[in-house]
């Protein structure tokens, strides 16, 4: 049966150009009305002229997407409702790390994450009400993989792969349904960035059959997804996670010991799929711990922190302040951050007592990033090794789910660990070494209910690791993301008190002073810990399917070969970089048909 737009009303954010001029012209032909979104009023009326041509039926809603309400009024205006949104507005500002301006950063995330979140969040309420809605988000291989100049873009993108999850979640009982799409397609951004003979071949036209497959009224059952599309090929992209390596959570649970095992954190061959629960594999953990003999410790001598700096942001209580006193355990330097004087200097007392040094530094990682490695630098002379842990939670189901909710969590997660990055960078560039392990979460990557703004930020923390990554490995400092499990202030309020005192977060600490260790050699990893675990995070994609690089097919026959897309099997690959990615896509530029019919 062929798949059903008709009468479906759809808004298209950033729809006078590129990859949703395309869509909109799909739309057209399956005789929906469709809403074109655009700040250029030239730009949208013309592609509002070019559906109604193709027997479609469509309205301009010119304006930001950060007022998404205003464009969401439009449509309900003209035409009763919305069914279908594409979040697919967007804008780069690339730029080296190093020479990236904070307007830079914050112009990237309003648009895509923010405005995102404002028109989803606008729409919301019609999809609950009629029990049915479409959402489809736009990330960008950059995203996913990390690419160099991109920290701010990359971030952006990822955080939309889980936005898409939660909403799913959420969605679930209101068959709403959201996916992400990672095309790579001419347009007018990437023009900028691809020559005009790779461009040719990359045509939006062979991008939107995934759009309708997605949000066709009888279109598959497919919710919280990731597909990866372009020049013909279609594929899906999931997170795959390492049964990982547990050590003995008591004293010799060293820096050595951990180094010693290290290697068998990547070992796949047990392989699972993260859902939003890891109960299962925790019981295990915590059922295995009292049975476990000391850990072997690798070769003298043993791995120390002596005259070796470290800032620690949310150091005066939880995670951060297990931080502290492992670093101190073993001689570090320790700038112990809190915007709390009492919480912070309380820590440092424990530090000194314990054989390092330590120093408070008092401030919000937003406003006083600058402030902290001032503190670090003129106690200890230098810094090398961050780590972001300063975070809130503002759980609430999206409905209820307020701009100040969403952007707190936002700015203090993600703008904070941009922030602290930008001050230590210079430091650790000049001296050729820097050490820096962001923090993400689980539900990060898998996402979970209520969690709309926190799993979007731990996402965009992800993707800003991988981008910040590609761009340090060159002057020796690498960039990794833990995702931790640990009884803290924040998890306190929906822990049990038996998986509080299991799961201490002096269990998780030694994994991340490794991580921030000399020693370890890793970069662009995400790694999960807890009770003594450690297991890494990669993708699994699968072999995906290709049409002629000539000819862009159509959402039917897309929908005929759908099981093909979404199957996983030997021929399955793990990609790790932009490069990757673009790989099968390059490689269907000679696949071609024929003319076009």
């Amino acid at each position: 049966m062929p798949l059903d737009f008709k009468d479906l009303v759809v808004i298209i954010t950033g729809g006078g150009g590129g990859l949703g001029r395309a869509y909109a012209h799909m739309y057209a032909k399956g005789k929906a009305k469709v809403v074109i979104n655009d700040v250029s009023q030239a730009n949208a009326d013309k592609v509002v002229a070019e559906v109604k041509k193709l027997g479609g039926d469509a309205i301009a809603a010119v304006g930001s997407v950060m007022d998404g309400q205003k464009i969401v009024d439009q449509a309900v205006k003209a035409y009763g409702t919305v069914h279908v949104l594409i979040n697919n507005a967007g804008v780069l500002r690339d730029r080296s790390f190093r020479k990236m301006t904070e307007k830079e950063f914050n112009d990237v995330y309003d648009i895509h994450v923010k405005g995102a979140y404002a028109i989803t969040k606008a729409v919301w309420p019609l999809f609950r009400a009629q029990k049915f809605g479409r959402i489809v988000n736009t990330a960008s291989p950059a995203g996913v993989y990390g690419n160099g100049g991109q920290t701010n873009y990359a971030g952006a993108k990822m955080a939309l792969v889980t936005f898409a999850q939660v909403l799913d979640k959420e969605g679930v009982k209101y068959n709403i349904k959201a996916n992400t799409i990672a095309p790579l397609a001419a347009s007018a951004m990437t023009q900028t960035v691809m020559t005009p003979e790779v461009l040719s071949h990359l045509d939006p036209d062979h991008v939107a059959p995934l759009i309708g497959v997605l949000t066709a009224r009888n279109g598959p059952d497919v919710g919280g997804r990731l597909f990866e599309v372009g020049g013909g090929y279609f594929a899906e992209t999931k997170w795959q996670q390492s049964e990982g390596y547990v050590w003995k959570a008591d004293d010799s649970f060293t820096p050595s010991a951990i180094d010693l095992q290290w290697p068998k954190v990547f070992d796949y061959s047990k392989a699972t799929y993260p859902s939003q629960s890891d109960a299962a594999r925790m019981m295990e953990v915590m059922k295995l711990q009292p049975s476990l003999p000391p850990n072997p410790q690798g070769p003298p001598p043993p791995i120390t922190f002596k005259d070796y700096t470290v800032i620690i942001t949310g150091g005066g209580n939880g995670l951060g302040a297990s931080y502290a006193r492992y670093y101190a355990k073993y001689g570090g330097n320790v700038v112990v951050n809190d915007i709390s004087a009492d919480a912070a200097n309380k820590v440092v007392e424990e530090v000194n007592k314990l054989g390092g040094k330590g120093v408070a530094a008092i401030g919000s990682i937003e406003d006083d990033a600058e402030k902290i490695v001032k503190i670090a630098v003129e106690k200890f002379g230098t810094v090398h090794a961050l780590v972001n842990n300063a975070g809130i939670l503002r759980d609430k189901a999206f409905v209820n789910m307020t701009p100040e909710l969403f952007n707190s969590v936002l700015d203090i997660h993600v703008r904070g660990t941009w922030k602290m990055c930008k001050a230590v960078w210079p430091y650790m560039h000049k001296q050729n070494y820097g050490r820096i392990l962001n923090t993400s979460s689980p539900n990060g990557v898998a996402g979970a209910h209520g969690q709309s703004n926190y799993g979007t930020a731990k996402a965009a923390i992800i993707g800003f690791t991988k981008a910040l990554a590609i761009e340090g490995r060159k002057n020796n400092i690498y960039v990794n993301a833990l995702a931790p499990s640990a009884g803290t202030q924040m998890t306190a309020t929906v822990w049990t008190e038996e998986l509080l005192n299991t799961f201490k977060a002096d269990y998780v600490a030694p994994i991340a002073c490794y991580l921030t260790s000399r020693e370890c050699k890793d970069t662009a990893q995400i790694i999960k810990a807890y009770g003594g675990l450690a297991a890494a995070y990669r993708y699994e994609r699968s072999a995906g399917i290709v049409f002629p690089n000539d000819r862009p097919a159509t959402p039917d026959q897309l929908a005929a070969r759908w099981q093909e897309v979404i199957t996983f099997d030997k021929r399955a690959t793990h990609p790790t970089s932009s490069a990757d990615s673009k790989g099968p896509i390059v490689a269907n530029f000679a696949n071609k048909a024929g003319a076009r019919l």
